[in-house]
């Protein structure tokens, strides 16, 4: 086994049973928590966010809170809302659709605690901007807050869990590969340890911090970077015969012109490019659905059969629907992996509480309303029976409403969303290297000569990557940061469980004072 492999390994099983089990139990423990806030306070979060008060300049912040929903939705809403949700039911049946939307459902208390914790825990940084996210989380809640034994205690079975499963899987591994698995599983044997007893949590509050800042900066350039290039590049190709050169250096030039503003030009850019696009492949979906109008109540009907009885997957497992609709739902939106941290610290609020309100609707727009448009679709002409997966399954079911033209519009539904992904996923990978840029540096004035530099030369560096992925470059790498992806997710939600106390403390004054 080469170093590849093993890198293939360890992405299968970061994406594998342990970190299901972790953000479907964080998102279950802190709907509990919250008292169903997805569905008590829903109302009140859709009036504020969309109103006029969700654009009014409040407290500090960079930009409006609808803004910042936009930007979380640019970064989540991509391919995997077309690609992904056709993956899962080609290996899931039909009723992986339906546990996409329960993961969504409990997702939405991860995303709204995550808002919450951004801003509740941001910094500025040298032009006056802010900074936050589940590095700042962990840096300066786990040394602020006293941590309760049942968060320590929470957080070290989900630990002893993922050591479980990594000692399991290494004594089937060759010796070198089993030496690096059980390293890794002794490492989380001993932050079980640690968290169990809570000793040193504010040094283990920093390296959390410095690992999820190394992996978010890491995943950006493959998961937010050159594979949504590829995948764009690929469209105008087939849609409208572009070369991929020129391609590559299109979405270069484009990208660098927003991503060169950063936060406030990138809020901008996608409080109105979101909802654009969003309306677009609405439309499109809903052209299909209007096709097969008669085919839509057994195709609803078929995906809650299927959800519990798992008939429509060869030899009927039902554990094979639960696992890959939870693993493309966990995928899509995002929440828990500790992305939309960063975007909604940027937020003008002045209660990280009603920040946490509009963060929890990101979910409920990209799979419970999204996803839904191309899975529906998928089901109700059929097009899930021809053996197809991934875009090319949804490509086939639009063209059986519309021919060719609606293989078309896939194309474009992949080139809108691969753009809007690689705008944020620059802002998400910026924010991380300056973190670790201030913490290497460790002196204000040092961290302030160098932030414009590092601005620009990091925007330099992302379009170059652009290009790099559009022309179908370093493949490898995209496997490596699809494992970074993964690995940010742990000490993200490690974050949310230890500092549930401050999650409960704003928002039940907030809700109290804001009925």
């Amino acid at each position: 086994m080469g170093v590849m492999d093993f890198v293939n390994w360890l992405d299968g099983l970061v994406w594998g049973p342990p970190i299901m089990i972790l953000l479907l139990g964080t998102g279950i423990f802190l709907t509990i928590l919250l008292k169903g806030i997805q569905v008590t306070r829903l109302g009140w979060a859709l009036r504020y966010t969309f109103g006029k008060e969700g654009r009014k300049r409040r407290g500090e912040g960079d930009i409006s809170p609808f803004q910042a929903l936009m930007a979380t939705l640019s970064g989540t809403v991509g391919i995997g809302n077309i690609a992904g949700v056709a993956t899962a039911i080609y290996h899931g049946g039909p009723g992986a659709l339906f546990w996409m939307w329960m993961t969504a459902l409990f997702g939405m208390a991860t995303r709204g605690s995550e808002g919450l914790l951004g801003v509740a825990f941001r910094d500025k940084l040298p032009d006056g901007t802010m900074i936050g996210g589940t590095f700042n989380a962990l840096e300066k809640g786990l040394a602020e807050v006293k941590i309760p034994a049942l968060a320590r205690y929470l957080a070290a079975t989900f630990m002893l869990i993922f050591a479980a499963f990594i000692g399991a899987d290494a004594m089937k591994l060759g010796t070198g590969p089993a030496i690096g698995a059980w390293i890794i599983a002794i490492l989380f044997l001993v932050l079980a340890y640690y968290l169990a007893r809570g000793h040193a949590m504010a040094s283990l509050g920093k390296i959390l911090a410095i690992l999820f800042s190394t992996f978010a900066a890491i995943a950006a350039f493959g998961i937010g970077n050159m594979t949504q290039s590829n995948s764009l590049a690929l469209g105008m190709k087939v849609a409208f015969h572009v070369p991929y050169w020129a391609t590559g250096v299109g979405f270069a030039i484009l990208t660098f012109l927003v991503t060169i503003g950063g936060i406030k030009r990138i809020g901008e850019f996608t409080g109105y490019f979101v909802p654009f696009m969003a309306i677009v492949y609405f439309i499109f979906a809903i052209g299909v659905w209007i096709k097969f109008a008669g085919q839509l109540p057994h195709a609803i009907g078929l995906i809650f059969e299927d959800a519990f009885t798992g008939k429509a997957v060869a030899g009927g497992a039902i554990g094979t629907v639960i696992r890959w609709g939870v693993a493309r739902g966990l995928f899509s939106n995002e929440a828990g992996l500790g992305t939309a941290t960063m975007a909604h610290s940027a937020a003008r609020t002045d209660n990280p509480a009603r920040q946490g309100h509009v963060a929890m609707l990101g979910p409920l727009i990209d799979t419970l309303i999204i996803c839904s448009l191309t899975g529906i679709s998928i089901v109700a002409t059929g097009a899930w029976k021809t053996g197809k997966t991934s875009t090319a399954l949804t490509q086939e079911a639009f063209a059986r409403a519309f021919g060719h033209l609606g293989e078309v519009m896939v194309i474009i539904g992949v080139i809108f969303f691969a753009y809007s992904t690689v705008i944020t996923w620059n802002y998400y990978g910026r924010q991380n290297l300056m973190y670790l840029t201030k913490w290497i540096t460790r002196d204000p004035k040092k961290f302030a000569k160098v932030y414009h530099p590092l601005h620009v030369g990091y925007n330099i560096f992302w379009v170059i990557f652009i290009y790099i992925g559009a022309v179908g470059g370093l493949e490898s790498v995209w496997n490596f940061s699809d494992m970074m992806n993964g690995l940010m997710a742990i000490p993200n939600l490690l974050a949310l469980i230890l500092l549930y106390p401050v999650i409960k403390k704003y928002m039940d004054k907030f809700i109290q004072e804001n009925p």
